[in-house]
C-alpha cells in the first residue's frame, strides 16, 4: 500500500488567520443599508471610512435584515424589492467576513437562553453574541448596546460612533 501523500501547505500563510475587530450586529447592517434609516450615515460610515477595520457580520443576521428591509405594510419602514434587498446584502458581504454557529451550536444557545428564562427576539441578539464568542471576536457593534451587554457582560459591546471614535484615539 502506497504511503500517504504528504500534506502541503505554504509556510508563509499556514498560521496566517482573518483577525476580525468586530461583529456587525443585524440592526447595523439594517442601518447600512437603508438610507430611511435614523442611523444610516454612522453605520455606513464604518465600511467606506476606509480605516481598516475587520467586521464579520453572523449568517443568521442576514436572514434577519432581509426580513426587516422587504416587510410589507403600513408599518414596514423599507420595503425593498426581493432583488433589492438580496444585491444591498451581497454588497456588504463581499467586504465583510461571514461568521456562525453549528446546528448543534444554534441548539444549544437556544436552550441556554430558554434555561435563563429568555424570551421573545433578544434570542437574535444571543445567537449573534454566540457567534462572537465561538469566533473570538472581542466586539459587538450595535444601536442596542444595553440588550447586547445584558447578554453578554464579558464582551466590548459599541455603538458604530462610539467604535470610530476609539479607532480614532488609538492611532
Amino acid at each position: 500500500m502506497p504511503s500517504p501523500r504528504p500534506k502541503r501547505r505554504c509556510k508563509q500563510f499556514a498560521s496566517a488567520a482573518l483577525t476580525i475587530d468586530a461583529l456587525i450586529d443585524s440592526n447595523v447592517l439594517i442601518a447600512i443599508l437603508a438610507e430611511a434609516h435614523e442611523h444610516h450615515a454612522p453605520s455606513l460610515d464604518l465600511l467606506v471610512d476606509g480605516r481598516g477595520a475587520q467586521f464579520a457580520i453572523a449568517a443568521h443576521s442576514y436572514a434577519e435584515a432581509y426580513n426587516t428591509l422587504t416587510r410589507r405594510g403600513q408599518r414596514a419602514p423599507f420595503q425593498f424589492t426581493p432583488e433589492e434587498a438580496w444585491a444591498a446584502l451581497e454588497s456588504v458581504r463581499a467586504v465583510t467576513g461571514l461568521v456562525g454557529l453549528t446546528a448543534a451550536q444554534t441548539f444549544d444557545a437556544i436552550r441556554r437562553y430558554a434555561q435563563g428564562g429568555g424570551i421573545g427576539a433578544r434570542l437574535y441578539d444571543r445567537l449573534i453574541g454566540e457567534a462572537a464568542v465561538v469566533h473570538a471576536v472581542p466586539r459587538i457593534v450595535t444601536w442596542n448596546v444595553g440588550h447586547m451587554r445584558s447578554l453578554f457582560p464579558d464582551l466590548t459591546i459599541t455603538t458604530p460612533k462610539d467604535f470610530r471614535a476609539a479607532e480614532i484615539i488609538a492611532r
